[in-house]
């Protein structure tokens, strides 16, 4: 449905009451179990960055899996049929662990299709296994799918039964036979499918097309970032099919005698922008002014901010304590945390006009003495130095009556901090870091699937992708042959697969060599999960190096440490080490904290680490502005480790 750019309007965050609502809707549309013993939703902490204890499934980490914490909405405009009627929805963005920004559930609610269900994106289907029925079709039956056709009832490659869940109007997902477990396509059953006998010979649309992997839904990106390819195998979506065969051998592929509808999905068009959500004002200014605003300007910017950082942190914790805000603040949490995010900085131009220097005040103290003296805050000085505030009023005029203004994206806050001053020489803003993962086989599959090579040659370590071709290679070369001539996907155990892969007492290898078949995804994952067959290795790639260029390394890929400390009390520091191995300089980066925080910063040998291996220290918690500055100089998400030490034990 989204081959071409639909419009999407501007995004606002969803309150906390909403994002449950809709998270409640999408467990009733799609029955998801829920378990009787679970407890209540637990209200946000107010901290994105704290690590989520949840082990057990619960109603609040089901919500969460569905529709993460701080997820935004957005209205979006399209056209649809051949005469390009227009279809309005909305769309609903939000980051799952590990990953960024991306559309996660949309929803058509005016014009043609519209019936006002949310529909899953494969970004939701990758991380919630089994939330709609799997079917599968031929490989090159889903390159046509990811072209816009529709699924026709000859192209369903699974034997009956199908699964229970897929009768007409339910939402379904397709995946294809070499990777059956990644969902890649999303539409609606437009017959009953479950209760389909025998595929062969029969006509008719199977599966009306919505989304795809490849589409414009897929590819968008808040930060204009490319969108994030499929992986090459996901747990949990091949529970459901093995369950309701019950044996590998009845799955069949009848890849001769398809039938694919062609008919293109409707098109998209850019439209202009519309409503938007109650926390964003009603129209957005056509064009924002460079020109430096006045210092009176700032000031108000610099009051309104904080007044807007109170009013959603009372809308986002309504019964929590202190609407999840940790009190005393020191100063340099309060304009990491409550004012920078809050300021209206729509380029990286105006970033310099707003800094606490140019207002009237001239530091953080004088600024929240006036709070103060505006009675919206109690402050302290604190041994005639540091003034940290004790206390807030949430129900001040000003925060009962604030109306919500637009406020910048992320991409446009770190657009802004890469203008900032004393950056220009550090080599590493910008840099792009790779690390990529390589596999060694061992001589338990040498010589039989991999080539005899020396442990140090670099040809003997293998990308995903090249180890998936030597098992295929080897596959192919058996006589007689392992392939189920009905299904390709499906693999008979040989002596040699049944003396060496599959001989742990483990259960599932018990169950494999009983049945004695096994997938080829599953072969492959077995292989590449056990270190008696594949040891793992990393290549860490920095600008200009290619796998040439680097010896690769066993073990786990180093991750950069973030850890949150109390000292002296209450006085709460960040410190971040194990950065030189990312290129990264620690001097230059606590220069740019410690203006981007207003708080003091220092540079020593890290604790327990090898001599050389520095540390930075910056004054409160600052593992937001830390991230930012982090992933400006290359590093991912995934690849930064935060221990919050803070907490109290329990």
């Amino acid at each position: 449905m989204f081959k071409k750019k639909p419009t999407i309007k501007n995004l606002a965050p969803l309150r906390s009451s909403d994002r449950r609502k809709i998270a409640d809707q999408i467990i009733r549309d799609y029955k998801i179990e829920v378990p009787s013993n679970a407890p209540g939703a637990q209200q946000p902490t107010g901290d994105d960055s704290a690590p989520n204890t949840t082990t057990t499934p619960n109603l609040t980490s089901i919500r969460n899996s569905l529709l993460p914490e701080n997820s935004l909405s957005a209205r979006f405009t399209t056209t649809a049929g051949p005469q390009l009627r227009e279809v309005q929805g909305t769309v609903y963005v939000g980051t799952h662990p590990g990953g960024d920004e991306r559309i996660l559930w949309f929803k058509l609610e005016h014009g043609p299709g519209a019936d006002g269900r949310i529909y899953p994106t494969v970004y939701t289907l990758w991380n919630n296994p089994n939330l709609v029925p799997l079917l599968h079709t031929p490989d090159f039956v889903m390159g046509k799918l990811r072209g816009g056709a529709d699924l026709m009832t000859p192209g369903l490659a699974d034997d009956p039964p199908f699964p229970e869940r897929a009768v007409k109007g339910a939402v379904v997902a397709v995946a294809g036979l070499d990777r059956d477990t990644v969902p890649l396509f999303i539409g609606i059953c437009e017959i009953d499918i479950s209760a389909l006998g025998e595929v062969q010979g029969t006509k008719g649309q199977a599966v009306r097309g919505l989304h795809w992997e490849g589409d414009e839904i897929w590819a968008w990106s808040s930060s204009s970032r490319p969108g994030q390819p499929s992986p090459a195998y996901l747990e949990g979506w091949d529970d459901e099919a093995q369950e309701e065969d019950g044996n590998l051998e009845d799955l069949g592929g009848r890849v001769g005698d398809l039938a694919l509808g062609e008919k293109e999905s409707p098109h998209l068009e850019d439209q202009g922008p519309s409503e938007e959500t109650v926390e964003e004002q009603a129209e957005e200014p056509a064009e924002i002014e460079e020109k430096e605003p006045s210092m009176r300007e700032i000031d108000e910017a610099f009051e309104k901010a904080f007044v807007y950082s109170l009013y959603k942190l009372k809308h986002d914790n309504p019964s929590t304590s202190n609407h999840g805000l940790s009190l005393p603040i020191q100063p340099s949490f309060l304009i990491s945390n409550m004012i920078t995010p809050y300021l209206p900085i729509y380029s990286a131009n105006q970033a310099q006009y707003y800094q606490i220097k140019k207002t009237s005040w001239k530091n953080v103290k004088k600024f929240i003495k006036y709070l103060d003296k505006q009675r919206l805050v109690k402050s302290k000085d604190r041994n005639g130095q540091e003034t940290v505030i004790l206390d807030v009023d949430f129900n001040d005029r000003l925060v009962q009556q604030f109306v919500p203004y637009r406020l910048p994206s992320k991409n446009t806050l770190e657009s802004a901090g890469k203008s900032a001053k004393g950056t220009e020489g550090d080599v590493s803003v910008g840099q792009t870091i790779t690390i990529q993962t390589l596999y060694r086989p061992t001589q338990k599959l040498v010589p039989a699937v991999f080539p005899p090579r020396s442990s140090s040659d670099p040809s003997n370590f293998y990308k995903y992708a090249e180890v998936s071709s030597q098992l295929d290679q080897y596959i192919q070369a058996q006589s007689p042959p392992i392939v189920d001539p009905k299904n390709r996907r499906i693999i008979s155990l040989n002596p040699f697969l049944a003396n060496t892969i599959f001989t742990s007492p483990s259960s599932d290898d018990r169950s494999t060599l009983a049945r004695g078949k096994t997938t080829r995804d599953g072969l492959l994952k077995r292989i590449l999960e056990d270190y008696s067959f594949m040891t793992a290795h990393y290549a860490l790639l920095k600008p200009g190096q290619t796998l040439s260029d680097v010896k690769p390394k066993a073990g786990a890929p180093p991750k950069v440490n973030v850890t949150l400390e109390r000292r002296t009390g209450s006085k709460t520091v960040t410190k971040v080490s194990n950065l030189e191995v990312f290129g990264i300089v620690p001097n230059l980066l606590a220069e740019e904290l410690q203006k981007k925080c207003a708080s003091s910063t220092s540079v020593g040998q890290a604790n327990g680490a090898p001599k050389g291996v520095m540390e930075v220290l910056v004054q409160g918690d600052q593992r937001r502005a830390m991230e930012t500055a982090l992933v400006r100089r290359g590093m991912k998400t995934q690849w930064i480790e935060v221990v919050d030490k803070t907490k109290k034990k329990k």
